[in-house]
């Protein structure tokens, strides 16, 4: 009897570390790798990292407060004729689902434009 309910004991806990890691690796995050300004193209570099989750589907980029496009791709991007006054901006990626709605995952650089 012992040993039946140390077998189903063994089994919940495993079946809990599965589920547990199943749902960690279904967490929706994005975090900013790499952003930089090309001046003279008026070119904005981002590389990030994205795991979409159970609903992420896109980001979408914001430049100091202001909303500047969403981005379907996965790990960057170039956007160019973008012009950024000098001094300290603030980049944003922040994750929508399919319908555009955020879904209050986000991440956001300070990029200093010399």
């Amino acid at each position: 009897m012992k040993k039946n309910v140390s077998i189903v004991i063994l089994s919940l806990i495993s079946m809990f570390l599965f589920t547990s890691a199943i749902l960690a690796a279904e967490a929706t995050s994005v975090k900013i790798t790499k952003c930089q300004y090309e001046d003279m193209e008026e070119t904005l570099i981002v590389e990030y990292d994205f795991v979409k989750g159970p609903k992420g589907d896109h980001v979408h980029l914001w430049i100091d407060g202001k909303e500047k496009k969403a981005v379907k791709q996965p790990k960057g991007f170039k956007l160019t004729g973008v012009k950024l006054s000098k001094g300290e901006r603030n980049v944003e990626l922040r994750v929508n689902d399919a319908s555009h709605t955020e879904l209050g995952v986000n991440d956001t650089y300070k990029l200093t434009v010399k």
